[in-house]
């Protein structure tokens, strides 16, 4: 695709000032992005991590400086046929899909046996993402992670392990020294969903057995927030102003 047209399908009938412009304050206040960076980008497949891709695709597109994205996959088994539409996507917006298959899952389920599985396997898909982004060279990962996720996490460490943990917008892995940043950290999930609503962007559908289960506790805070809306509509930007963020 030339400029243009890359540019008129991110954008197309699904432009959304609210998540432009939302995205825009949270990567200039944190200086997300800076010159001669090496961005990879978390893709699991779903609305977040595409909508993140769009969006720093489009940034490239209009700043006055460069940078580079490496829209990344890490599949926890070697069968990767169902990410076909994903790769088509992406390919067909300019950049190539690198994907790194694993044996993740057989590890969780069946050398490990892990009752709550969900933890375990967050922490061995981001050791290979760290791995792999060593190799490339690359020295950020920007990740999906929107303003419910942030506030549902915040309310979920409080209520269920005792402490006030935030999910922060940018820090550095202790571990590795990676810039992990969150570019859409002040773009709440409703408008993702509308932005995809109206841009044709294909939608992985999870099917980890545990993904049901692994959501109930953040269904819970989700069902808490949306509650809180009735009385008060800016209940999300008040939850983000006290979270200081």
């Amino acid at each position: 695709m030339t400029y243009k047209k890359i540019l008129n399908s991110i954008e197309s009938k699904g432009f959304n000032k609210i998540l432009w412009n939302r995205a825009g304050k949270a990567m200039h206040k944190y200086n997300m992005i800076e010159s001669n960076d090496r961005i990879a980008i978390g893709i699991s497949g779903g609305k977040d991590s595409m909508v993140l891709f769009n969006t720093l695709v489009r940034l490239k597109l209009i700043v006055d400086f460069e940078f580079e994205i490496f829209p990344i996959y890490i599949s926890y088994t070697d069968n990767i046929e169902n990410i076909s539409n994903i790769k088509n996507y992406i390919n067909s917006l300019g950049y190539d899909l690198i994907i790194k298959t694993t044996n993740i899952r057989n590890i969780v389920f069946t050398e490990k046996n892990e009752s709550n599985p969900c933890a375990l396997c967050s922490r061995l898909r981001r050791g290979s993402l760290y791995t792999l982004m060593n190799d490339l060279n690359l020295n950020k990962l920007a990740l999906g992670h929107h303003l419910d996720d942030i506030i549902e996490t915040y309310f979920m460490n409080m209520f269920y392990q005792g402490n006030i943990k935030q999910m922060l917008p940018k820090y550095i892995s202790e571990e590795y020294g990676f810039h992990i940043i969150r570019p859409l950290s002040y773009v709440t999930e409703n408008t993702i969903i509308k932005y995809t609503n109206k841009v044709d962007i294909p939608i992985l559908i999870s099917d980890c057995s545990y993904n049901n289960s692994k959501e109930s506790k953040r269904k819970k805070m989700k069902d808490i927030i949306n509650l809180l809306e009735k009385d008060n509509k800016d209940i999300r930007s008040c939850i983000k102003k006290a979270l200081d963020i």
